[in-house]
């Protein structure tokens, strides 16, 4: 079944300048990977949407499997009001297949656990398992215990907690983005994917979740708001063609307005005026601009 992680978005710290996952449970920043991006998303569904106590979720508990010369270490495990395990999770990255080895290994972990349910996923799809007498049983539906419970509220502060908006962007031009990014991530069916970019500034704050547009069958524009170290936001718009990223451009956000964007491709770095495309003061309807960008993006390929 599609991953209750679609749609949830990992708490983000500076550090010296790096942009750090914030795990809620340890209270500690960790390296901003994909497997701790599902991880992270997953306590987002488990406390946000379920309401479920932080302090009966454990990250990395030790398990001592047989044959094993280290400690194994799960990745969450949820407890009940008795606190004794009621759900083991085991996160994968993206990338990585939901195989039957990921099944075997949770539940291996599970000999020593012996948590009801057991759930494996990837942030794209989830496998669910319920444990009984008469050994681990797949499941096909989601138990009553996991369902939604309270839709995510996005405000403000969670899109400023989540990278999504700087912190020291003008309070004006963080409510238009408010809206920006509900339309453009809120909706956890939408191909949105996170994105990694080297050998750029960590001023461009490249490295984000974006929302994918299929523009024709070659081309797609990627498009996100993130914010960088030093509290700003910057808006990125990338083209990819046949599976290639060719282009981007991307501008600060201030002042309920786009500055001058920079473009990057091929041909070098060209600054050029966005207002002209977008528009933070017009109705928010970034998608209905992806075409444009496209053409703009294609015009210094």
């Amino acid at each position: 079944m599609l991953s209750k992680a679609l749609g949830k978005y990992p708490e983000y710290r500076f550090k010296n300048g790096e942009k750090r996952l914030w795990n809620p449970i340890q209270k500690k920043t960790f390296a901003d990977l994909p497997e701790e991006r599902v991880r992270l998303a997953l306590v987002e569904y488990l406390t946000g949407e379920l309401g479920f106590s932080p302090s009966r979720i454990s990250c990395e508990s030790p398990v001592k499997l047989q044959a094993d010369k280290t400690r194994s270490r799960t990745d969450l495990i949820y407890y009940n009001q008795d606190f004794k395990p009621e759900l083991l999770i085991e996160c994968k990255a993206p990338s990585v297949k939901l195989t039957e080895k990921a099944a075997i290994q949770i539940a291996r972990y599970n000999e020593k656990v012996n948590a009801r349910y057991l759930l494996i996923s990837n942030g794209l799809v989830d496998h669910w398992f319920k444990n009984g007498a008469d050994g681990v049983e797949t499941l096909t539906w989601l138990p009553d215990t996991y369902e939604q419970q309270n839709p995510t509220s996005r405000d403000m502060e969670y899109w400023e907690r989540r990278g999504f908006i700087g912190e020291k962007t003008d309070q004006e031009t963080k409510q238009i983005l408010t809206i920006y990014n509900e339309e453009l991530f809120g909706d956890p069916v939408q191909p949105i994917k996170y994105l990694d970019f080297e050998g750029y500034p960590e001023a461009y704050a490249l490295n984000h979740f974006y929302r994918i547009f299929g523009i024709d069958q070659q081309a797609k524009i990627a498009i996100s708001m993130s914010s960088n170290h030093d509290g700003s936001t910057r808006f990125n718009a990338i083209l990819n063609v046949k599976g290639a990223n060719i282009a981007f451009v991307s501008s600060e956000l201030a002042e309920m307005k786009f500055l001058e964007g920079v473009v990057h491709s091929g041909k070098g770095e060209n600054v050029i005026d966005l207002n002209g495309i977008i528009n933070l003061q017009e109705s928010p309807k970034l998608k209905d601009r992806a075409v444009d960008l496209n053409k703009l993006l294609i015009s210094y390929s």
